[in-house]
């Protein structure tokens, strides 16, 4: 039995002094950290740069649209289009448009004259009052806000995973801007 027991302590002493293999194991023990952590700054960037082309997006749909007196409901349409084409390279299938015609009276308050949305109905009744920002809220003006609303797909969290939550991130992002000609933009079939 002594000679059992030594020679197990030998061999346990030799195991002990072997180096060979501890960079696998170390390896085996970081790697899984590593990869999640690239994989959520990968995330997190696209995140960035999707959200930045909404940003774009609805800026882009503001100005084209306050450079005329008049719209109609086809060219407030029209602006869907604009809106994807600024989202590429991408995704933009499933954004939501809101355009709205703001008239702020003589006491700083706000009220829709005119609204549409992507699906062709009025988001806000017509003389229903509006929240501004304090800034933009000065008596006897015109505004027209835009409105994108857009969900982002994670690529790389859990791709067969279906019922967490954490897949989408909802983004929204809100313009507003003054009418280039004239007093007001009117949309003449909203």
């Amino acid at each position: 039995m002594a000679g059992l027991l030594a020679g197990l302590n030998r061999r346990v002493r030799a195991l002990r002094s072997d180096r060979a293999g501890v960079g696998a194991v170390e390896f085996a023990l970081i790697a899984p950290v590593l990869i999640v952590l690239y994989m959520g700054s990968l995330e997190v960037s696209v995140a960035m740069s999707v959200n930045k082309k909404l940003a774009r997006a609805a800026s882009t749909v503001a100005d084209l649209v306050t450079q005329d007196e008049t719209v109609t409901k086809s060219y407030l349409g029209s602006m869907v289009n604009v809106a994807q084409s600024v989202m590429t390279p991408f995704r933009s299938d499933g954004i939501k448009v809101r355009i709205t015609g703001i008239a702020i009276d003589a006491s700083g308050v706000g009220k829709a004259t005119w609204s549409w949305q992507d699906d062709n109905t009025r988001p806000y009744a017509t003389g229903s009052q509006q929240a501004l920002p304090a800034d933009l809220a000065i008596p006897n003006t015109f505004l027209v806000r835009t409105e994108l609303n857009f969900d982002h797909d994670l690529l790389l969290v859990m791709p067969g995973a279906v019922d967490i939550d954490l897949r989408t991130i909802h983004m929204q992002k809100t313009y507003h801007l003054r009418q280039r000609v004239g007093d007001s933009v009117t949309c003449s079939d909203c």
